[in-house]
């Protein structure tokens, strides 16, 4: 057992690899920053002036964040789990999956629905703003059941409670088709290309057409993460420390100059967009991370690898705290565009991170060993 900086002991898998841990805090931030610049940019009163800090504008990589979540989703499922769903461990990957993801969602959005209130009754002259319609919408019961469900992606409406909630249905139905991108790689890795293009192609061909098509246009990135495990695992290619890092670093420069339009990108059919060249470039960057072994400073790995592992909690909590910080701005008639900004994401990023670590302490982590739990007891019956 390893005790981190906060306090709580995670026992590490001999699969675990830390930089796909310390990967996925790093897509988290960026989730934050672009939320953050989201909150900023618009006039909550005439006299507001609008941010436009060029770090953050450069860091604003919220988008490619999320898609960078869904390729590390599918090759730490293949590294972990690849060889339990080819012995007929289906259901136990599933259970292990659910308790994983579903307990500590429920309890944020019980939170997110009670803010709601305290929101509305606060925030003054609505206009429209991204930080708005999570917490202002009218919800029916049907759409609690449809959030409950992971099914609103594809019923709608989505958008409520908290727009970061997007994510995860998808991701969780990219767990259902999990054990089939798997089978297929007894063709190699044609098979997991075949699935995503396939799933990629089917909105477009008027196959389905469900709220939100992401769930399809996406996949590709997913089946990515599972052949960049799968080669990870048959290959023995390594890249040095140096080498990674700069490749990491020019990677995410052409992302940023991407998202700020710094790169005119080409009018390809079918693939034109940024969120397809968000999922290439994720791909290339989640292979490059697994094959280099990055070295750093023991302080900066040790807070990385924890950030990573609360990643989840950040994720799922940040956009309260955005909300909150919104309501302080506005209430405190705080104008200038550079404290505007420093409060939002500041109060942001430190609040998030105290929150995910109760979160992760008494919500995840016991429910992970509930799941556990039910799987001893589920092997122990057969």
């Amino acid at each position: 057992m390893e005790s981190n900086k906060v306090g709580f002991k995670t026992k590490e898998p001999s699969d675990y690899i830390d930089q796909l841990t310390w990967l996925r805090g790093i897509a988290a931030f960026f989730v934050i920053v672009s939320h953050t610049v989201r909150a900023t940019e618009v006039k909550y009163g005439s006299n507001d002036e609008i941010s436009n800090f060029l770090l953050m504008s450069l860091l604003d990589l919220g988008s490619f964040g999320v898609v960078l979540f869904f390729v590390l989703s599918g090759c730490t499922l293949y590294i972990s789990s690849s060889d339990k769903v080819r012995h007929k461990e289906i259901i136990t990957f599933y259970i292990k999956r659910f308790f994983r993801i579903w307990p500590a969602f429920v309890v944020s959005l019980v939170l997110y629905i009670g803010f709601s209130f305290i929101f509305s009754a606060l925030y003054i002259n609505p206009q429209g703003h991204w930080v708005e319609k999570q917490f202002l919408s009218q919800a029916s019961i049907y759409d609690v059941f449809s959030y409950l469900s992971f099914t609103f992606n594809i019923t709608g409406p989505g958008g409520l409670f908290n727009n970061a909630y997007w994510s995860l249905p998808v991701e969780f139905q990219y767990y259902i088709i999990f054990p089939v991108i798997v089978a297929s790689l007894r063709y190699g890795v044609l098979g997991p290309v075949v699935i995503g293009v396939s799933l990629f192609l089917f909105p477009r061909l008027g196959f389905f057409d469900f709220d939100n098509n992401i769930v399809f246009t996406l996949a590709f990135s997913f089946c990515g993460g599972v052949l960049v495990g799968y080669i990870y695992k048959k290959t023995k290619f390594r890249i040095k420390s140096f080498t990674g890092i700069i490749i990491l670093a020019i990677l995410v420069g052409i992302v940023s100059a991407i998202t700020n339009s710094y790169i005119v990108l080409p009018d390809i059919p079918v693939v034109s967009g940024k969120w397809n060249w968000y999922g290439g470039i994720a791909i290339i960057t989640v292979f490059v991370a697994l094959v280099t072994k990055i070295n750093l400073y023991n302080s900066i790995e040790m807070f990385l690898k924890h950030y990573g592992t609360i990643s989840y909690s950040t994720y799922l909590y940040h956009n309260i705290f955005i909300a909150i910080a919104v309501l302080f701005i506005i209430h405190f008639e705080i104008y200038d565009s550079s404290l505007r900004l420093f409060i939002t994401f500041f109060f942001t990023l430190i609040a998030s991170y105290f929150c995910a670590i109760a979160s992760y302490m008494y919500i995840e982590k016991p429910s992970i060993e509930l799941g556990r739990s039910i799987i001893k007891k589920y092997n122990n019956l057969g």
